[in-house]
Order: C-alpha cells, then sequence, then structure tokens
C-alpha cells in the first residue's frame, strides 16, 4: 500500500467527508447525518489522507454493547484499488473498545469490488436483505469476528 495516514476525523474533515460520500455512493447519506455520526462516535470515525493533508476516504461505525456496525466506507474513485478502504476498516478494528465482539455490515449486492474487499478482510456472508436499499436493491448482510480470529 501507498504510505498513507489514518487518523480520527474531526469537524474540519466535514466537508472533504461530504465530499467523498457524495461521489462514492448513488444514494449518499445526508450532510447532516454525517455530522451527528461524527459527533455521536468520534472514536470511530476515521479519514485517510494521501498526500499529507488531503482527505482521499473515511470510515464510521457506530458501537452498542459488543456489537459495532460499519456505516460507511468510502474512498474517492482515484484513489480506489490502493488499499485505503482495507487500511481504514484495519484502523477501525484496532480501535474497537475490546469489549466489541463482532462487526457488522451491509453492502449492495451488486458492488463486487466492496464485497471481496471485506471477504478477504474476513467477513462472511450471513444472509440478505431484499429491498433495503432507496433504489429497492438487495444488501448483503456481512460479519466479522473479533474475538479468536
Amino acid at each position: 500500500m501507498i504510505l498513507a495516514r489514518v487518523r480520527l476525523a474531526n469537524q474540519q474533515d466535514l466537508a472533504a467527508v461530504y465530499r467523498v460520500e457524495d461521489e462514492s455512493f448513488s444514494e449518499p447519506y445526508p450532510h447532516d447525518l454525517i455530522a451527528k455520526l461524527l459527533h455521536d462516535y468520534p472514536d470511530t470515525f476515521f479519514v485517510v489522507e494521501y498526500p499529507a493533508g488531503t482527505v482521499v476516504g473515511y470510515c464510521v461505525a457506530t458501537t452498542a454493547g459488543k456489537s459495532a456496525h460499519l456505516i460507511s466506507v468510502g474512498v474517492l474513485s482515484k484513489y480506489r484499488r490502493r488499499g485505503f478502504g482495507t487500511a481504514l476498516i484495519q484502523r477501525l478494528q484496532a480501535n474497537l473498545n475490546p469489549r466489541v465482539e463482532q462487526l457488522r455490515l451491509e453492502v449492495k449486492r451488486d458492488n463486487i469490488d466492496a464485497i471481496t474487499l471485506y471477504e478477504c478482510l474476513g467477513f462472511i456472508r450471513e444472509g440478505e436483505i431484499e429491498n433495503y436499499y432507496e433504489d429497492g436493491c438487495t444488501a448483503v448482510k456481512m460479519l466479522l469476528s473479533l474475538r479468536g480470529a
């Protein structure tokens, strides 16, 4: 992987995170939701910089008890396939509270690149949810055990 800096996000990163979100997804999260996630989950909201000072990707997860939910991972298109998504998820895993035993997510069934990434990181498919997304697409539910792996 190219040397990049993964760090906790801050308020000054929001404009760049909005840009990543808007470019990465056909149904991007509203900016106010992303700001709320940063406010509510500052210890599980990360950005990746490359080159230094330029945010090119982000990820955020919520936590509840022994479970974490990966809400979003996005990397600007011209920086994809360079290991930035992997670095973000690995940093998230390292920073999760030791009580967290599993990390779960949903991904569009036709997003083969993302599913491949998640499987390479050890996620397993747990099923599907029909009509999960606003456009009617099916979601694949995936789970990563953080214990005994």
